[in-house]
């Protein structure tokens, strides 16, 4: 097993004492509209981002609800200056006609381009429409020569096993909550995890066969939630992590009006379900029932152990930290009160990330306000099976910094990323490519009958000042494994400052973060090593690494 033993006290002393920790402020402006991406009045539901055409700049791709024409999913592709331009219809993935709940991106043939697959919603009573399903995208970059996609869905088999609707149209055909993609089965390919919004709709599964296609594995991989929970309103993405150290990915489904459901990996291609087991391996601490709209997963005390932020649409946001680390086995404790991140603003995104670069991970929260408008009483189109509580009035985001002591600072005032709206989604990225983390922030804007019926909204792109504390980055590829490399563990290390990131597909309500992994290393001025373990358990390590600049590491 794959284990990082240092003693809480030990850890939190040694992040407290990070160089650079003090009072940097952050600070933020917004340049969504300047920079082509602002995009008002479209109802966006989480961004996610790639480079797509391998240009070594970041795109990013967009979900969006669509009620009206030119409302579709955009790929916003980087220019190489930092301006965009919506690329989705010539290069065939605006989803048309869609209503998009979010995507990830991941080269499940491991040719070398990254594909996407797009989570979306039936049309509801609005006939005329045609029935969007989730889709499968195929990147077709190394085949022609250009970054275009191919709709593979049917071909690929992204159908659950004996699900007459999914094999009339081609796809999933139920309401899609949010994707993620993981090799949970070690064989080197990219399995999908989908997430239904619909109460009585079960998660699916499906297993990469290796050959292009996939197969509904849900039931012999034990991760139904149908019967675990009374209502499966799954919202937000999948989160895969590796909660125990083993090597093996787990997952933990999230769940609105219920608990949340946390897999362990057993290593045989199948899970089990800990989360009411009273003895670690233990899960316990995830069946507080509310509006959990995906997590965000991430090591916000430098222990060496996954830590989960639950953003609540209905109450306070969650703040639960791993004791893997402290104890030698697999709790978890809910440090909300103590951690001061219990935000009740109504929640729908969040994420992670070292805005300050002080080698401590922070959170930024996308507020939307309280879920206490019933959404039937909006949209006139809505079918009555499909009744939930939504957001109707704006409010304020959070921005959360780490103090190293396993409590945070409100430092949202001031900071330029309040981002007043009715949020949705929102992912971290060095867009610029200065070395800090900039913010994509999406949001809510409701139609009814093609007719707007609330305060227009539009997202922004939050570009991070930046500091003068130091970093380092690493980006990942495996040519043994999946290609992206999710399930890779990398440890950096910097004197007595030990950071550890896991790189995933996706967090929150159905975003991604950048794929190039971002260390802050407050005023160090040096790494002694970047230590990777991929996701079949090999270790390679880069001695001495030089600061402020990209490393990648790929595995042979």
């Amino acid at each position: 097993m794959i284990f990082v033993a240092r003693s809480a006290l030990t850890c939190l002393f040694l992040a407290a004492q990070v160089a650079g920790a003090a009072d940097d402020a952050v600070r933020f402006i917004d340049r969504a509209e300047a920079l082509g991406v602002a995009d008002k009045g479209v109802n966006s539901t989480g961004p996610a981002f790639a480079d797509y055409d391998n240009d070594g700049d970041l795109d990013i791709y967009v979900s969006t609800e669509a009620h009206l024409p030119g409302h579709d999913n955009r790929l916003w592709e980087n220019d190489g200056k930092g301006r965009f331009k919506n690329v989705a219809p010539d290069r065939g993935v605006d989803n048309a006609g869609s209503y998009g709940r979010g995507a990830s991106w991941g080269d499940y043939d491991n040719d070398g381009d990254v594909d996407l697959a797009v989570s979306n919603m039936p049309p509801g009573t609005t006939r005329g429409r045609s029935h969007v399903p989730t889709t499968l995208y195929r990147n077709m970059l190394k085949e022609t020569g250009k970054p275009e996609f191919e709709d593979v869905t049917r071909l690929a088999g992204v159908m659950r096993k004996g699900n007459e609707a999914d094999a009339r149209i081609g796809g999933l055909s139920d309401t899609g909550a949010g994707v993620a993609w993981a090799d949970y089965d070690n064989d080197g390919y990219l399995d999908l995890l989908w997430k239904s919004a619909d109460y009585d709709i079960d998660v699916a599964l499906f297993r990469n066969n290796g050959d292009g296609t996939f197969a509904d594995a849900t039931t012999e991989a034990g991760v139904s939630i149908i019967d675990t929970v009374l209502e499966a309103n799954s919202q937000g993405a999948p989160n895969w992590t590796d909660v125990d150290q083993d090597g093996r990915i787990d997952l933990l489904i999230t769940n609105e009006g219920d608990a949340n459901v946390l897999f362990r990996n057993n290593g045989d291609g199948t899970f089990k379900d800990i989360t009411r087991s009273r003895e670690p391996p233990t899960g316990i601490a995830f069946i507080n029932p509310g509006n959990a709209n995906g997590a965000c997963v991430g090591d916000i005390d430098n222990d060496g152990d996954m830590d989960v932020y639950l953003p609540h649409a209905d109450q306070a946001n969650r703040m639960l930290v791993s004791r893997l680390a402290d104890d030698g086995a697999l709790s978890y404790q809910d440090i909300t009160l103590t951690a001061g991140t219990g935000d009740p603003g109504g929640a729908r995104g969040c994420t992670m990330a070292d805005f300050d670069n002080d080698g401590l991970l922070d959170i930024y929260v996308n507020n939307g306000g309280l879920s206490n408008v019933l959404i039937n009483d909006v949209i006139a189109q809505m079918p009555l099976f499909v009744q939930f509580y939504i957001a109707w009035k704006p409010a304020y985001n959070k921005l959360y910094l780490n103090n190293g002591d396993r409590t945070f600072r409100d430092a949202t005032e001031g900071s330029g990323a309040e981002g007043f709206g009715i949020g949705s989604g929102v992912g971290a990225a060095d867009v610029n490519g200065d070395g800090f983390a900039d913010l994509f922030v999406t949001n809510r804007t409701y139609y009814s009958n093609a007719e707007l019926v609330n305060i227009p909204q539009q997202s922004q792109l939050l570009i991070n000042a930046g500091g003068d504390n130091n970093w380092i980055k690493v980006g990942l590829e495996s040519r043994k494994g999946n290609r992206n490399a999710y399930g890779a563990r990398v440890e950096v290390t910097s004197g007595d400052l030990v950071q550890v990131r896991e790189h995933t597909s996706a967090h929150g309500y159905n975003s991604t973060n950048d794929p190039i992994l971002t260390f802050g290393l407050g005023r160090r001025d040096s790494v002694d090593q970047i230590r990777v373990i991929w996701p079949d358990g090999e270790v390679q390590t880069l001695a001495g690494p030089a600061t402020a600049r990209l490393h990648r590491l790929v595995q042979e």
